[in-house]
């Protein structure tokens, strides 16, 4: 048989080589199934601790808060002359990629520049230094998280909870897919996110394009205004 090894071209004698190693297609597939579990795993573990960190920094940032406070005042305060609209006591998330079209009416300013010029010079007291820091998560986290879907994280838990069942410290992963799940419904729930047009829940793919939106239109406004601050100084 060493013999008739010999014989064989390259391709056929490194594949005659491979069948004569014991259990060699058991081997195979483990060495297979060991790569994709763990790659499965990394990128699960990652999308989760993205869902997780951005929907904990929209609950608790104080900052947001205040910002969002100045959104719906200033809101109020543009239509006080309606009884409807100018004694709202809160909006929706979709308004605020649209603050920056709303101009003023030389067209020089829009309404996000004066919400972000009005925060920097009342909320930040190192405005126009080196020591100011930007007050939201960065646009790139809720870009990332908008990529998640919670159908396909589902998928994956499901399927390495089936491939293996004995390795309890990765099923710990499906654990935290459910915490982040929960994390989600209660970031929603607290702005009071409604499903957009055609879809039956809020997806992550929805709330956080919003908030991406809204966070690289505040980003740039704030370096603008944070240069105009320092200018002054």
């Amino acid at each position: 048989k060493a013999d008739e090894g010999k014989l064989l071209d390259k391709p056929e004698q490194f594949l005659y080589e491979l069948s004569q190693i014991p259990e060699f297609a058991g081997r195979a597939h483990c060495i297979i199934f060991r790569s994709v579990f763990l790659d499965t795993i990394s990128s699960l573990c990652r999308k989760v601790v993205t869902i997780s960190n951005v929907c904990k920094d929209l609950l608790e940032c104080r900052h947001l808060r205040e910002i969002i406070g100045l959104v719906l005042a200033f809101g109020n305060y543009m239509n006080g002359g309606n009884r409807t609209r100018g004694q709202a006591d809160g909006f929706g998330l979709e308004i605020l990629p649209k603050l920056k079209d709303v101009k003023s009416r030389d067209n020089k300013t829009n309404l996000l520049d004066y919400v972000v010029l009005y925060y920097l010079r009342n909320f930040d007291k190192h405005a126009g230094t080196e020591k100011s820091v930007f007050p939201l998560p960065d646009p790139q986290e809720f870009f990332q998280a908008a990529q998640v879907k919670f159908d396909d994280l589902i998928k994956d838990a499901r399927k390495l909870k089936k491939d293996l069942t004995a390795q309890e410290e990765h099923l710990a992963e499906v654990d935290r897919l459910n915490a982040a799940q929960k994390s989600f419904q209660d970031m929603v729930s607290y702005f009071g996110v409604k499903p957009k047009a055609g879809d039956k829940e809020v997806v992550p793919g929805y709330v956080f394009m919003l908030w991406y939106e809204f966070s690289s239109d505040f980003k740039n406004a704030w370096v603008r205004q944070s240069k105009t601050i320092s200018k002054e100084r």
